[in-house]
């Protein structure tokens, strides 16, 4: 495919006036089509990161023959590789600098067309607030600005201790026996919640929690619902991060009758004794940064942003 270094030339014809063709990138150009997708600090990606992603997408079954390439002539100027999840959804994957928004935008639209046809009903699109020519760009492709993600990191104590439960309340771990009750217990959530409003009535509840148990290494022993007087009032879900000496708080979620009844801080704690018990270094999540009181219990508990992205989303039921 031609040099792919071209892609950082300073100097270049107007996109109008190129022929931008996008494709599926074969196996003869997936190597070049992933130098420009790991592109980082205006250089493209070495031999040895790329081996490194290799090995990081077969141990995660992510299949990079569904890599899209944009080519202005042989000169490849994009790279998107959307990552399938259960549950429907695929977390597009695309360089994170040089942005070129006339074939970014046209690739946008040819993955979405394919994702339709596999089957896909939502593409997930995390941008660096940084990339601000970017968003644009894609909304006028039809994806929606779904929130800002703050994205919280706490240590574990190795003796964190598991928090008691008051009069009335109790835990029921995830099985198949529980499985209504936890989709009952999430949908409740939903509800007036501050997190993600956007996000409401997108999916149905059995899509959300198959994407709920391939977020991480899925444990049924780390997921809770509590119960309140017999009835499920709040839910938590943690996982493990794959490959990482980190845990993931995946959803906390509380139904809107049990609320300002100090139960957030009950499954935050019951969130750190777990990880402990997983034997983990940290703990991690992504909360709206429009959910303030969210933001404000995970702060009191020790956790800190180390990094913010805007979530994007675009329904591929309309395509």
């Amino acid at each position: 495919m031609g040099n792919v270094s071209n892609f950082f030339a300073k100097s270049r014809q107007p996109a109008a006036l190129q022929e931008i063709q996008c494709r599926l990138a074969s196996e003869a150009d997936r190597r070049e089509g992933l130098r420009l997708l790991l592109s980082t600090g205006g250089r493209i990606a070495d031999d040895g990161q790329i081996e490194q992603f290799v090995r990081f997408a077969s141990q995660r079954n992510i299949n990079l023959a569904h890599l899209w390439i944009a080519c202005e002539g042989r000169r490849l100027v994009w790279a998107l590789l959307p990552i399938i999840s259960p549950g429907r959804t695929a977390l597009l994957f695309t360089p994170p600098e040089h942005f070129n928004a006339e074939a970014a935008g046209r690739l946008a639209d040819a993955a979405a067309t394919w994702g339709a046809i596999q089957g896909i009903h939502l593409y997930q699109l995390l941008l660096d607030p940084g990339m601000a020519d970017a968003r644009p760009v894609f909304e006028r492709r039809h994806f929606r600005l779904m929130a800002e993600l703050h994205y919280l990191q706490s240590p574990v104590r190795a003796r964190e201790s598991l928090p008691q439960l008051g009069l009335g309340m109790a835990w029921e771990l995830y099985s198949g026996d529980s499985h209504p009750r936890f989709a009952s217990a999430i949908t409740a959530s939903y509800r007036e919640s501050l997190d993600c409003p956007g996000l409401a009535g997108m999916r149905n509840i059995e899509d959300i929690i198959a994407g709920h148990k391939a977020s991480g290494e899925f444990d049924p022993r780390y997921w809770f619902v509590l119960r309140l007087h017999g009835r499920p009032a709040a839910v938590l879900l943690l996982n493990r991060v794959a490959g990482a000496d980190a845990a993931e708080l995946t959803y906390l979620g509380v139904a809107p009758e049990a609320r300002r009844m100090g139960l957030g801080t009950l499954l935050v704690r019951q969130a750190l004794g777990g990880a402990a018990m997983m034997r983990v270094k940290s703990i991690t999540l992504a909360v709206d940064a429009g959910n303030a009181p969210a933001l404000r219990l995970y702060f009191r508990h020790g956790f800190r942003k180390v990094t913010s992205k805007l979530a994007m989303m675009r329904d591929l039921r309309t395509c």
